[in-house]
């Protein structure tokens, strides 16, 4: 067998080239010593990004603690003339199976953020101001932001459009289109997306959106509080490792 990988090592070396094969080494291990330098001054630690995830624009992206980045997702940075964070995944997080990023100005998910399988982050598009030009060709529009608050559940294939904000502790239904802000602590479902309940502090459940009253709003403790909350009893959430990677085997 090592014989057979020789003979083959010999026949590539004759058909190319020297200074080719060196030029191809340099950028191979430029481009992966860079992805090395980026993740270890970009990623938090006690986090796991899978080697199978791509990353356009490293240095626009920020991952905090002890957060799981599945298999075969995609974060593309669009705007990456500056060191600014396009992409910013809180600490506690777990960004599920081939989740795709396509940031504008900012796509953030704030800590304890979970979402499933194929969940789209749509934060920039293509020009469309003219059917006589190549779509693919048009150029990048401005976008919007993207922000989900802290500890919401994006269920399976959950896609978010620019210019939206997701109130925290918020739970999105599998395949919903979320097109506009959807409101702290509610439950949303559907194409596009609607609230159907909200979580009654008062009475500590959640209620149908028609039970809802403006005046429950003032026992709704605000984002920080609820962020204290969870970190004072939930400091370090067990990595699911086998959730994001089949690396990790079977159980």
């Amino acid at each position: 067998m090592r014989l057979v990988i020789k003979q083959i090592k010999r026949r590539l070396f004759t058909l190319l080239p020297w200074r080719f094969c060196g030029v191809v080494y340099r950028l191979a291990t430029l481009s992966w010593g860079q992805a090395r330098q980026f993740r270890k001054s970009q990623v938090g630690r006690n986090s796991y990004v899978d080697p199978s995830v791509q990353v356009v624009g490293w240095k626009n992206v920020s991952i905090g603690c002890n957060t799981t980045i599945s298999e075969e997702s995609w974060f593309n940075v669009n705007f990456r003339a500056d060191l600014t964070s396009r992409i910013v995944i809180g600490n506690n997080c777990h960004i599920g199976r081939r989740n795709y990023f396509s940031s504008g100005p900012r796509i953030q998910i704030k800590d304890y953020g979970f979402t499933g399988l194929d969940c789209h982050f749509l934060g920039c598009g293509h020009n469309i101001d003219t059917p006589f030009m190549p779509y693919i060709a048009s150029g990048l529009s401005a976008g919007g932001i993207i922000e989900i608050g802290v500890n919401c559940w994006l269920a399976t294939s959950v896609t978010v459009l620019q210019n939206v904000r997701v109130g925290c502790g918020t739970v999105v239904g599998a395949r919903s289109l979320v097109v506009h802000d959807l409101p702290p602590f509610s439950i949303a479902i559907g194409n596009p997306c609607r609230v159907i309940k909200r979580f009654d502090f008062k009475n500590n459940k959640w209620v149908k959106i028609d039970d809802w009253t403006v005046e429950l709003d003032k026992f709704m403790p605000s984002e920080g509080e609820y962020l204290c909350c969870l970190v004072e009893n939930y400091k370090d959430i067990p990595l699911s490792l086998i959730a994001g990677s089949r690396r990790f085997g079977w159980l």
